[in-house]
């Protein structure tokens, strides 16, 4: 009886001492909550990076700004071209077409003024620009339009109107000059060489006034 006793007390003995040492090594193992809270934050700091990549796919936010503030400058830039392109309209400028008859009653109203001869004014136009009218023309030397007056000159004679560019202000500003320098007394030749300081052109307008 004791032969089959013994075995069993010795399995008995055994189990005891086993069991409560799995129990006791059990208390060191970190327990499942711990893991699943690890592993779980850290899923959450993976979603936060790749967030900010879907966020950001192509530029910053102040690359972003900037291409918005050059695109409002360009279309503000375009509305104030066309604003001023209605406001100030361009508008097709309108000469008088002179004829030579036209030409003469210039000539004679501004010599009556002045009381020269009405042929030396026309003459002195024929030689300076070949009798053209409102014109900007300019020499080498800077005379300008069609009696051909540097703009000093053509300020201190002009009287009636100022602009050097029309044919009738000039016109009148050459009677006035050649008056004012010997025309008005008859002295052609100091008249003509006031205007133009060559005696080969005093000799020129001369034989082309008495051809008139």
């Amino acid at each position: 009886m004791k032969k089959f006793i013994l075995p069993y007390i010795w399995i008995v003995l055994v189990c005891a001492m086993v069991i409560p040492y799995r129990a006791s090594s059990q208390d060191n193992i970190v327990e499942p909550k711990d893991k699943i809270t690890l592993t779980l934050q850290q899923s959450m700091i993976v979603q936060r990076s790749n967030a900010q990549i879907t966020i950001t796919p192509g530029e910053s936010l102040a690359q972003k700004q900037s291409r918005e503030k050059l695109e409002q400058e360009r279309i503000a830039a375009s509305t104030t071209r066309t604003v001023i392109a209605r406001e100030r309209p361009v508008e097709p400028v309108v000469t008088k077409s002179w004829s030579i008859t036209d030409l003469r009653g210039l000539y004679q109203s501004a010599a009556a003024k002045f009381g020269i001869d009405w042929k030396l004014i026309e003459a002195v136009h024929q030689v300076e620009t070949g009798k053209s009218t409102d014109t900007c023309i300019r020499s080498y030397a800077g005379a300008t339009g069609p009696m051909q007056f540097l703009p000093s000159t053509f300020r201190h004679y002009a009287n009636e109107g100022s602009d050097i560019c029309n044919v009738h202000d000039s016109v009148y500003a050459a009677a006035n000059l050649l008056a004012s320098s010997g025309a008005d007394t008859g002295d052609i030749d100091s008249a003509l060489f006031s205007y133009n300081h060559s005696r080969s052109y005093v000799e020129l307008v001369k034989s082309i006034m008495n051809s008139i």
